[in-house]
């Protein structure tokens, strides 16, 4: 089977990008990637999917992600056109992005991956048609910037993914089947904690939100985000503390109140476990 790395297609690691449109009228061998992410939307006709073991079929406007280390390839293609947008999860997902708080987000590029690979889900976003028509204006121009790289190449074609992002965070399906259920109850838990982590925020309730036991969810949010639910809150905290430190004149303790810490002794205790340095020290870094 091959492996795929980003550096096959763009040489600038300081910009971990590539797209481009496909044509595929035969078939696409099972490989696998082995340091990116994968966004794909059908932009014409039909195929099937393979993922691992199981089979999809799939169709103009589809959109869905395929995360390292997962197989996949297309067979039975048709009149097969698809834009394919490469890119490092870890700076999609590390940023500080407000489009997090989205439900859809976390659906979308990070939940419905890891339950591709493991469930044999199908993805559930399907463009309508004059979302569709929206969506591909945006991957033009998109494509427009990385390929002629004029002066700000870079900024724009990251603002115009980040819109892209966010335009299909908005559009994804909440409908009410089986497996889509457990999709959107994940990523709702996870959305909570995205919006409430300066809040006393337990596993009870967030397995609660999601409506498996606390044990099963902590298993698979784990999995999918490789942390701790608690790590997880604990670094939306502290990048919220970081921001505070640098932007603001308020007491240290005050900003660790308003972080969800208890007291200005733990909060420390924490920040410099995480940054090495104590909440002082990088407020006049």
């Amino acid at each position: 089977m091959a492996e795929m790395k980003l550096s096959y297609f763009t040489n600038d690691e300081g910009f971990p990008f590539f797209i481009q449109y496909g044509y595929h009228s035969n078939n696409l061998s099972i490989h696998t990637h082995t340091d990116f992410s994968e966004l794909v939307i059908v932009m014409n006709g039909t195929a099937t999917h393979i993922v691992d073991n199981e089979k999809f079929n799939i169709k103009k406007g589809d959109v869905f992600v395929i995360n390292s280390n997962t197989c996949h390839g297309y067979e039975n293609a048709k009149d097969f056109r698809i834009c394919n947008i490469m890119y490092r999860s870890e700076n999609l997902l590390l940023a500080d992005y407000d489009i997090k708080k989205n439900a859809g987000f976390h659906a979308l590029f990070v939940i419905e991956p890891y339950f591709t690979k493991e469930h044999s889900f199908k993805s559930n976003l399907t463009l309508k048609p004059l979302d569709f028509e929206k969506i591909h204006i945006l991957l033009d121009s998109l494509l427009s910037e990385y390929m002629t790289k004029t002066d700000g190449w870079k900024t724009s074609t990251k603002a115009l993914f980040m819109l892209l992002v966010v335009t299909l965070a908005r559009l994804y399906d909440f409908g009410n089947s089986s497996e889509k259920v457990d999709v959107i109850n994940i990523a709702k838990s996870i959305s909570y904690i995205e919006n409430h982590y300066t809040e006393d925020i337990s596993i009870d309730l967030l397995a609660k939100i999601s409506h498996y036991s606390p044990r099963h969810f902590a298993r698979i949010f784990s999995e999918t985000y490789s942390t701790t639910p608690l790590n997880y809150i604990i670094s939306l905290r502290i990048r919220r503390a970081c921001s505070l430190l640098k932007e603001t004149t308020l007491p240290i303790s005050t900003i660790a109140i308003q972080c969800g810490f208890s007291d200005s002794n733990y909060f420390s205790r924490i920040f410099k476990k995480n940054l090495y340095l104590t909440p002082k020290q990088y407020r006049t870094s």
